[in-house]
């Protein structure tokens, strides 16, 4: 560093700016696409979003701006609330199938629907930024963990709900199981549901006008235009190209290596299925598996939440594997078709683990590191905040250190842990408190750290 305020560009700010960016267009999307839909309680569909998504950021803004006032621990984090209620209201499922529509079907439940929609997602804000992100020390993916908290009373209707399975004389949706054979045409499948899982998809995310006789085929559905789930995730092309879009802006900060491994691993997982249960169309469950709504919104925006992911690149690469091996496993065999954010749950309690995994070999070398542009800051403009586990600082510093957990073991005056992390190595070169984006100075706290080995 030439000057004692020159860092990176990348703000933890600016990098919420840009997410917050990319899940505003991304409903807007969705608003538009859904307006033209009415729902069966009077309800306009697209309408409803631009309300959970109102709904959803004022009461996380709210609330953490309340909490700052009345906490003194708790920061002021305006941008990182916005982009969290959002994510809360593009995880919501809205909108009643069109089975759900049939004269003598039971299962269209009040919580796809305003205004009861409305309360659960303000619920769910209010549980996720207080619990999750507040009180617990974001061990867990907040809105993942509070929608499922939420959820959870009512598990036998919503979760696992027995009616998708019944057949539409018995008010259900008729939806056949995963764990069985995959066909391509109406024929019914053995005892495995009334028609083919290719129809249901159609059936269920085609644009729900009772009186259809035809639906768009079935990649069409779940690639550009569902009607029916997670709001994220009403068109899959919009959200691959606005994630990839903010990938390569925030490439040094955005965990994309997991959503990567991700979708391979469900890709290798479909192809598995299909071959354990002998499917007739194996294209169908592999664009099901990979672009369902909860599928393809939680793999760019909830997996790569870097308070709740292994920071190290081989960490993120099996967090990614597990995350994709669990989400095909619990759609087939617990008929959950939101698995995905089961599995996130599951894997965000492996990431302390993972944390240790893969850490680079710290070294007495020394290798120079390809920085980005230095932008100079006014010392008054410079906010640090907690670490968002980014692990930005580990992939620039010259003897491969991993500075913020030299950091961390330094506050715990945790001597043992300095010394397995060779926090003696720190030649002070400042690259980590460089490209940090929360603007913590590891470069000080790795020297004390350092002088602190010494002492000892």
């Amino acid at each position: 560093m030439s000057k004692p305020k020159e860092y990176s560009s990348m703000t933890k700010d600016k990098l919420m700016t840009y997410t917050f960016i990319a899940l505003l267009v991304l409903a807007i999307v969705s608003a538009v696409m859904w307006s033209s839909v009415t729902e069966p309680s009077g309800w306009n569909l697209g309408l409803s979003v631009a309300i959970i998504s109102v709904i959803a950021v004022g009461i996380s803004v709210g609330v953490d701006a309340l909490l700052y006032k009345l906490t003194a621990d708790s920061p002021l984090n305006t941008m990182s609330a916005a982009v969290f209620g959002l994510i809360v209201a593009l995880s919501y499922s809205l909108g009643s199938p069109l089975m759900g529509q049939t004269e003598g079907s039971a299962v269209a439940s009040s919580m796809l629907e305003p205004p009861s929609a409305f309360i659960y997602v303000a619920l769910i804000s209010l549980i996720g930024l207080v619990l999750f992100k507040k009180l617990l020390g974001k061990k867990v993916n907040p809105a993942a963990a509070a929608k499922f908290i939420v959820l959870l009373p009512f598990v036998s209707t919503v979760l696992l709900a027995k009616e998708h399975f019944a057949d539409y004389m018995s008010g259900g949706l008729g939806v056949p199981k995963l764990a069985g054979p995959i066909g391509g045409g109406m024929e019914a499948i053995n005892n495995n549901g009334l028609a083919s899982f290719g129809t249901y998809l159609q059936q269920c995310y085609s644009f729900p006008d009772p009186t259809a006789m035809t639906y768009p085929d079935v990649n069409n559905i779940m690639m550009l235009e569902k009607y029916h789930g997670w709001v994220g995730g009403a068109s899959s092309l919009a959200v691959i190209i606005v994630g990839v879009a903010l990938f390569i802006v925030a490439r040094r900060y955005i965990k994309w290596r997991i959503t990567l491994t991700y979708f391979v691993s469900i890709a290798i997982m479909s192809v598995i299925m299909s071959t354990v249960y002998a499917d007739a169309d194996l294209i169908t469950r592999l664009v099901f598996e990979v672009f369902i709504g909860s599928s393809i919104f939680l793999g760019f925006f909830m997996a790569t939440d870097p308070a709740t992911t292994p920071i190290t690149y081989t960490g993120q690469i099996i967090f990614g594997v597990g995350l994709g091996v669990l989400t095909v496993l619990i759609q087939t065999y617990m008929n959950f078709f939101g698995g995905s954010i089961l599995a996130l749950i599951i894997m965000n309690l492996a990431v302390a683990k993972l944390d240790q995994v893969g850490k680079l070999k710290p070294t007495t070398d020394t290798k120079e590191p390809k920085l980005p542009k230095a932008k100079a800051f006014p010392a008054e403009k410079v906010k640090e905040y907690g670490c968002m586990k980014c692990g930005a600082c580990m992939r620039v510093c010259c003897h491969n250190l991993s500075p913020i957990l030299i950091k961390q073991a330094f506050d715990k005056q945790d001597f043992d842990a300095l010394v397995k992390l060779h926090a003696d190595y720190c030649t002070g070169c400042g690259h980590c408190t460089f490209i940090c984006p929360s603007r913590i100075d590891l470069r000080k706290s790795v020297l004390q750290a350092k002088g602190a080995l010494r002492g000892q």
